[in-house]
């Protein structure tokens, strides 16, 4: 089995009824539904158990969020949102590029390095059949618009001559892959694999980035 289980006893140590920060509830309870969600699955999975595990009631459980459906988009949007910085392909010369590629490969692979991001995207694969409204709104609103702003300044930066013309300007998708491959690898096997695995696919996708977007 994965070492990469959810544990989060900080939450059980809170007492209840604490006044907490708006940011600092939700977090609290998107922890909560995370770690529900992945031991029963969406459907079987309940409010108040949600609830009972973020040391909150159920009224103020439904004070944040009005229903599972909703915490499950919040959880999507939390941990599923990238945060790159699209700019860093705005490009100067070559040796803007190796700090673009760095900073794009070790943003990327410190996200693998998270349980929590590993959890929501298994939970996204094993959960999409069930709620795709959600998951459609995910990708319309959130990954195919960041896709596009990407490949539109790829293009831009291939233009003025700092990027070869390569598929990655076909689609921006591809820049993520590997570790793409390497998240599904957490989900499978030991932690001893997948961390050997992911390095392995770490140094291959930095190669790989020099390779074909060097002009």
């Amino acid at each position: 089995m994965s070492n990469f289980a959810l544990s989060y006893p900080a939450i059980n140590s809170i007492r209840k009824h604490r006044r907490l920060p708006s940011d600092v509830r939700i977090e609290q309870i998107l922890r909560a539904a995370l770690v529900e969600f992945s031991q029963h699955g969406f459907s079987s999975a309940r409010m108040e158990d949600i609830a009972q595990r973020a040391e909150l009631s159920k009224g103020g459980l439904y004070a944040h969020f009005k229903s599972k459906e909703s915490i499950f988009e919040a959880l999507l949007l939390k941990r599923l949102t990238p945060s790159f910085n699209n700019q860093q392909w705005v490009l100067t010369g070559g040796e803007s590029l190796n700090e673009a590629i760095k900073s794009f490969i070790d943003h990327l692979y410190g996200q693998l390095s998270d349980p929590d991001v590993i959890a929501t995207l298994k939970l996204l694969l094993t959960e999409s059949r069930r709620i795709p409204h959600l998951v459609d709104f995910w990708r319309r609103e959130i990954i195919d618009k960041y896709l596009a702003e990407q490949q539109a300044i790829l293009k831009a930066a291939a233009n003025n001559g700092h990027l070869r013309h390569s598929a990655f300007l076909d689609d921006a998708a591809l820049l993520m892959a590997p570790a793409l491959y390497g998240a599904v690898w957490q989900m499978i096997f030991d932690e001893t694999t997948a961390t050997a695995t992911v390095d392995s696919l770490r140094h291959a996708h930095t190669r790989m980035l020099h390779e074909l977007l060097a002009p």
